[in-house]
């Protein structure tokens, strides 16, 4: 989603970074274009009239007309308007009565059965709860409740059903009972969906919503769902009250812009948006860094949030302590690889960082494609090859790591060469620290990796 509407309102600003002096036209012309890139990304009607009529007068109206820095006032008053569209304020994520009860709805498809069970995962993993108890109301569909059951053992999350031979009226009663005898702090209950709304539906989950008493009502809503996604949250909306919402596959492809539209249009927050099928694929929604990376100015802040999330604390202070040492060895540049995987995709990586959304998604994905190959051929060579490189000269451990690998020549020649400037590089900044001659820019460029090397 991010790449669709990011590159087409980034390249609309430029164009008044490059005037030598801004005049109203230009303003309007670069208005038009954002109003167009916000349609095409499926962002509601109603919406992006809103956005454009309040980008359009405070761009007049604040005589950044003539002024030598128009592009970047511009830029503060789009970034500001986008957050009155997504939301001013990031949403709490506190629990202040136990056992804290959330009812999950929405269409069938959302997502809305891996998302409870990520939302489960993410309240214990923060220890903002300690024995939370995932429970499956989808009677219509047994893969809904084996799925929830499956994704809940994967983590080690508690869950209660009773398959679909109850009615989900029963299932909700029964679990709360098994809640209070099990002490369980956190209750989610995944509630069946369908393909489209009707009414058997909505008086199930009014039904529910009596017997449950919810503190939190969240519809989960796709990204790829287009622009009825805003019809059908309403009328969830109007018959239960929802209390916020969860957009999910915002790291696909799909424009997104539709489901963005709902926190304004029912005035209900987003309170988390699902980033990969992973578990722990979920982030907490921040209007104002969603504004920025849509404005291609990164969002390092959620980058260091995951990497302290993912990344393994030990090997990453070890990779550090390479730098004092001067030794860097093949196994340390595949952990670093490893490490990097965690974060998600390089180009979901490249969007975070301020300037590397510039970079062609063909970089990009050479570099990723790069990374994948690297990592083929050092999987192929024994621990004792990767941490003593220079025993791969020999032609027939040279051989079995080609052959093994199933990868060319070529490559495997390519490693050695881009390892060795970046071992020299290490070695090079270690002699500079132990000087005290340290500039920490040196680190720009670990060797050959092109984009991935940047990064």
């Amino acid at each position: 989603m991010f790449n669709f509407i990011q590159k087409r309102i980034t390249k609309s600003i430029d164009k008044l970074s490059k005037k030598a002096l801004v005049q109203e036209e230009d303003i309007i012309e670069v208005i038009r274009d954002i109003k167009l890139s916000l349609l095409e990304a499926d962002v509601n009607l109603i919406v992006v009239k809103t956005f454009i009529k309040n980008v359009k007068e405070k761009a007049i109206n604040t005589n950044i007309v003539g002024s030598l820095n128009a592009s970047q006032q511009f830029i503060k008053i789009v970034k500001d308007e986008l957050i009155e569209i997504l939301g001013k304020y990031s949403s709490n994520i506190s629990i202040n009565s136990t056992p804290h009860k959330i009812m999950m709805v929405g269409l069938q498809g959302s997502g809305k059965t891996t998302t409870a069970v990520k939302l489960g995962h993410f309240f214990r993993k923060k220890k903002l709860i300690n024995n939370p108890l995932m429970v499956a109301c989808d009677i219509y569909r047994p893969a809904a409740v084996q799925q929830l059951i499956t994704l809940s053992k994967s983590v080690s999350l508690p869950y209660y059903e009773e398959g679909t031979a109850s009615s989900a009226q029963i299932i909700a009663e029964n679990a709360l009972q098994y809640a209070k005898e099990n002490q369980s702090d956190l209750i989610i209950f995944d509630t069946a969906g369908r393909l489209a709304i009707d009414e058997n539906l909505m008086q199930e989950l009014e039904e529910l919503k009596k017997i449950i008493k919810p503190n939190e009502i969240i519809f989960v809503a796709d990204a790829m769902s287009g622009q009825d996604v805003v019809n059908v949250a309403k009328a969830f909306h109007d018959r239960l009250k929802l209390t916020s919402t969860i957009i999910t596959k915002l790291d696909g492809d799909a424009r997104g812009g539709a489901a963005l539209s709902i926190r304004y249009l029912l005035n209900i927050p987003i309170k988390f948006i699902g980033t990969g099928e992973g578990i722990s694929n979920i982030d907490l929604f921040h209007p104002e860094r969603m504004a920025e990376r849509i404005l291609g100015m990164g969002d390092i802040l959620s980058l260091i949030e995951k990497a302290q999330d993912v990344i393994d604390g030990k090997k990453a202070n070890k990779l550090l302590n390479k730098f004092v040492t001067g030794v860097f060895t093949l196994n340390d540049l595949l952990d670093s690889i490893l490490q990097l995987e965690k974060l998600g995709s390089l180009s979901k990586i490249a969007s975070m960082i301020p300037g590397l959304n510039k970079i062609s998604p063909e970089m990009v994905e050479k570099a990723q494609q790069k990374a994948w190959k690297y990592q083929v051929l050092m999987s192929s060579m024994t621990l004792k090859e990767r941490n003593n490189p220079k025993l791969l000269k020999d032609p027939s451990r040279k051989a079995r790591v080609i052959k093994g690998s199933g990868r060319p020549v070529q490559e495997f020649n390519q490693l050695l060469n881009e390892y060795e400037k970046m071992a020299q590089k290490v070695k090079d900044i270690s002699t500079l620290i132990k000087s005290g001659k340290f500039d920490p820019s040196a680190l720009g460029g670990l060797g050959g990796f092109g984009s991935l090397g940047s990064i």
